[in-house]
């Protein structure tokens, strides 16, 4: 088994009490007498639970099926967060694992959807306008669209300015892989995810990740490392628990 961070999964009670929720949570989303809540409510706690099931998985080393329930959650992690009718309001930071979802497990019917969405945030769901411009940069570049110099230059001059260690330390080395990536710069792509994963480690040994099902994984890193495999051919040579490269490869 796996230790990663203190998540307590409760393995016993998870596994005998998944199947049920999920099953009338799915009778929710596919019942055209339910309620808009009802729908909404069910989006968001299936992809909770086929998450929770996959990093489960993954702690005990069951890979195939990690891969299987990242692949099961993705569709609602889109409808709960972005869909018009069904998205929950989440923040700057917390929206990350479900874009981070689609465009690591997502069909092409759920990219494009998430492509053209049109997503954006009220203002006070933005912690750091940092993360918030990292967030359209990550849909972007993930769904194939051609990113501008600026507007890259100007999340970078923001995450800089922004006196926040997380921001620092976390999300401006993810603004600049997606740089590298523009610029075609392998080394500073493959240093940036470098730097995320120290990140990564420390929150899940003293920060916000010790107690948090998200330390399990870095899916930030991991989209970094797909996006370098899909554009350029890169092969990130980062060695962490914390970045299951298998999950990028076929």
């Amino acid at each position: 088994m796996l230790k990663l961070n203190n998540y307590d999964f409760e393995f016993e009670e998870l596994f005998e009490d998944a199947p049920m929720f999920i099953e009338v949570r799915l009778a929710d989303i596919n019942n055209h007498l339910a309620s808009q809540k009802d729908k909404k409510d069910a989006a968001r706690i299936l992809s909770g639970e086929y998450q929770e099931l996959a990093y489960a998985y993954y702690v005990l080393e069951n890979y195939k099926e990690a891969k299987l329930y990242l692949k099961k959650a993705t569709p609602f992690a889109y409808l709960s967060g972005f869909d018009p009718e069904l998205k929950n309001v989440f923040g700057d930071w917390n929206i990350q694992h479900r874009i981070n979802l689609v465009i690591l497990f997502g069909d092409v019917a759920t990219k494009q959807k998430l492509k053209t969405v049109g997503w954006s945030l009220p203002t006070d769901n933005i912690i750091h306008q940092a993360c918030y411009l990292y967030d359209h940069l990550l849909i972007k570049i993930g769904t194939g669209q051609v990113l501008s110099q600026s507007e890259i230059l100007t999340a970078l001059t923001e995450a800089k300015n922004t006196k926040d260690k997380d921001v620092q330390q976390y999300i401006l080395p993810l603004i600049e892989a997606i740089n590298a990536l523009t610029m075609e710069e392998q080394a500073l792509w493959q240093a940036s995810i470098e730097k995320v994963i120290t990140w990564h480690k420390d929150a899940c040994k003293f920060g916000d990740y010790k107690e948090d099902i998200q330390g399990t994984m870095s899916l930030n890193a991991l989209t970094m490392a797909k996006l370098g495999k899909d554009i350029h051919s890169w092969e990130c040579t980062t060695d962490s628990l914390y970045l299951p490269l298998y999950l990028i490869n076929e």
